[in-house]
């Protein structure tokens, strides 16, 4: 998965997504002289902020959405890619005729080699469940010429879905077929999870999610030796 000199583009629901879910694979295409770009949907504002509610006082939407942005920018700096917020709002993301355009837009503006977006069966979470179905219908027809936008057609590219929900991968059907070993880039996938404090679980849970995946990626995924991983699912450019 991790070749030189990609052109990768990550699709996330919200403020932290892309970081916790692949954020090692970032860090390993950017090590690789890959540019990496990432499109937050949302900033999370209302459904993944929680320790923006948990004092005395309840924070503005715009307040939040501040403090995400702040947080989501140093992120993606650590892990060596640039970012930006498309502010759809989540809880629930609505993505509409218009919105699905942009999405194209952003495809055929990026011409990226490789997606990275949310899996399509993520159940218990339906904000990751709109990404992942609007991003893959986006990648189907960005090479229509039909379809109208600022920047020419592209070929379809190749995507990975990555992580589901901590802990729902039974659920929702989540086998990894594909795995990125991280271990080289671990702490700084750990150090731009820090930068994340709206979300202050997330460094022990990816953590754990890491060596569990680095055992299926030693023992199933043909990585000798092999410790952190992260796992994906590939959908093909022509599947």
């Amino acid at each position: 998965m991790i070749v030189p000199n990609a052109r990768v583009l990550v699709f996330s629901a919200h403020a932290a997504d892309f970081c916790s879910r692949a954020g090692g694979a970032i860090a390993r295409f950017v090590e690789a002289g890959g540019e990496v770009h990432v499109i937050d949907l949302t900033y999370g504002e209302r459904c993944e902020s929680p320790a923006l509610y948990a004092g005395g006082k309840t924070p503005s939407l715009e307040e939040v959405k501040a403090i995400r942005k702040g947080e989501m920018e140093a992120a993606a700096g650590v892990l060596g890619a640039t970012i930006e917020c498309f502010d759809f709002g989540d809880s629930p993301l609505v993505i509409d005729p218009d919105r699905k355009l942009r999405l194209i837009e952003a495809l055929r503006a990026h011409r990226p080699e490789i997606v990275l977006v949310h899996w399509m069966k993520d159940l218990l979470h339906p904000d990751h469940v709109v990404t992942a179905e609007n991003v893959l219908w986006a990648c189907a027809y960005a090479g229509a010429g039909g379809i109208r936008t600022a920047h020419p057609p592209t070929a379809r590219t190749t995507a990975y879905c990555y992580e589901t929900t901590i802990g729902t991968a039974p659920v929702s059907g989540y086998l990894p077929d594909t795995y990125v070993d991280i271990g080289k880039v671990f702490e700084k996938k750990m150090e731009a999870l820090r930068h994340l404090k709206a979300q202050p679980d997330l460094p022990g849970m990816y953590d754990i999610c890491a060596r569990y995946r680095g055992i299926e990626a030693r023992m199933v995924g043909g990585i000798p030796g092999c410790q952190l991983a992260e796992g994906f699912v590939k959908i093909g450019a022509h599947s």
